[in-house]
């Protein structure tokens, strides 16, 4: 496949929530560890971090929000409603560079999922191309930003 291995029978591959922020934070990229880690206080009580681990590794997850996010778009506040509808919020959806492109994050979408049954979830993409991924992983498109001033957005739901 030329991208490397892809998940194997024998990995042992689950989701756990965090009570510790520091370890997931700690894998992120440096421009998202600048971002969330100042505000995470102020957000930590109205929301969960969910960890993907692989053999018992942390590789990747993302933070469940029940209210809304840091530095949310005029476009996503405007689509608060979800929350009162019984949305979580996922954000900072990460992966590890060496274990992207293997399948990992739509395993965590498919625990994340499969864990939560009856719950709905929204998310907000600014590349287009990443609607695919989405859709593949059980999502559908709800709204599209339509401001030409700003970087195009599109919410992705899934209804549980």
């Amino acid at each position: 496949m030329g991208m490397g291995t892809l998940i194997k029978k024998s990995d042992s591959i689950l989701i756990k929530l965090l009570n510790d922020e520091t370890h997931y934070f700690s894998i992120l990229s440096n421009e998202w560890q600048e971002l969330i880690i100042p505000v995470w206080k102020k957000h930590k009580t109205t929301s969960k971090i969910v960890g993907l681990y692989i053999n018992n590794q942390l590789i990747g997850g993302g933070i469940l929000f029940s209210k809304m996010p840091p530095y949310a778009t005029n476009f996503e506040k405007s689509n608060a409603i979800l929350f009162e509808k019984g949305y979580l919020y996922i954000g900072y959806i990460w992966i590890s560079e060496k274990y992207r492109n293997k399948g990992y994050a739509s395993a965590f979408l498919t625990l994340l999922k499969k864990e939560n049954p009856h719950q709905k979830f929204w998310l907000t993409i600014e590349e287009g191309n990443l609607r695919y991924f989405y859709e593949q992983n059980g999502f559908t498109m709800h709204a599209e930003s339509d401001d030409i001033t700003t970087t195009k957005e599109w919410i992705l739901i899934y209804n549980g």
